[in-house]
């Protein structure tokens, strides 16, 4: 069976343990898996901690690239898959290994897979800016899973997908996450300055949901240009 070209990039966000980001690095090489992306670290790259753990796997430390928020760390993707086991009031498509192969399997896609804190998984504002979520089926009555066992098994479950197909695009190509967060950043702004947030307790809430509605569309570049067009039109208009 051919491997797949195109690896996604694996995104960690605010990690605990530096013992953990080792163990990430170890399970990472052991299927060729090399690009990693942390979001706000709760240590340092150099602790002592890591490279003991990570047993070898200092290509992927080495190249492992740290950001200060998430939406700087996914911006250059395209297609961005949460790893959850919660249930969540933000409700995204929810897939499973097979159709994550299908994903994968379009070679236009750039993708990063995304794993939360150890204490309590991704948040709502990250969920929002997720295409999917990947569940792992695990016990209903202990799901939690180490951090660096559920990196393990998602990087070994696609070291097993085929690239026989890999120029098959199904898809539209979808535009990158900085393109939608520059779009939501203007409406935003501009259903503010309306006064469209009555509830400014409920304005965190309601600015998640409104981010769904427009990340669940699959946009293209092409799309939010011309929404950009219109909301600028619009508010000419207005004035």
């Amino acid at each position: 069976m051919e491997k797949l070209k195109n690896l996604p990039e694996i995104i960690l966000v605010n990690t605990q343990l530096p013992e953990n980001l080792g163990a990430v690095a170890r399970s990472m090489l052991n299927f060729n898996f090399k690009k990693l992306k942390l979001v706000s670290p709760e240590f340092n790259l150099n602790h002592e901690k890591i490279r003991p753990v990570c047993a070898g796997a200092d290509i992927v430390i080495d190249k492992t690239r740290v950001y200060e928020n998430f939406d700087e760390a996914i911006k250059h993707f395209n297609v961005i898959i949460a790893t959850t086991n919660r249930t969540r009031s933000i409700k995204q498509k929810v897939i499973s290994f097979s159709h994550l192969s299908n994903i994968l399997k379009n070679n236009k896609n750039k993708i990063g897979i995304v794993f939360g804190p150890e204490r309590c998984g991704l948040d709502n504002d990250k969920i929002v800016l997720c295409d999917y979520v990947l569940k792992i089926n695990t016990n209903k009555k202990f799901s939690s899973l180490n951090l660096s066992h559920a990196v393990n098994l998602i990087c070994y479950e696609i070291s097993r997908i085929g690239n026989k197909t890999n120029n098959i695009n199904t898809h539209p190509h979808k535009a990158k996450k900085s393109e939608l967060i520059n779009f939501m950043k203007l409406l935003i702004n501009d259903l503010d300055e309306k006064e469209f947030f009555l509830i400014k307790e409920r304005k965190k809430i309601m600015t998640q949901k409104i981010m769904n509605i427009f990340n669940k569309i699959d946009l293209t570049s092409d799309d939010i240009k011309i929404l950009i067009g219109i909301f600028k039109a619009l508010k000419k208009r207005g004035k």
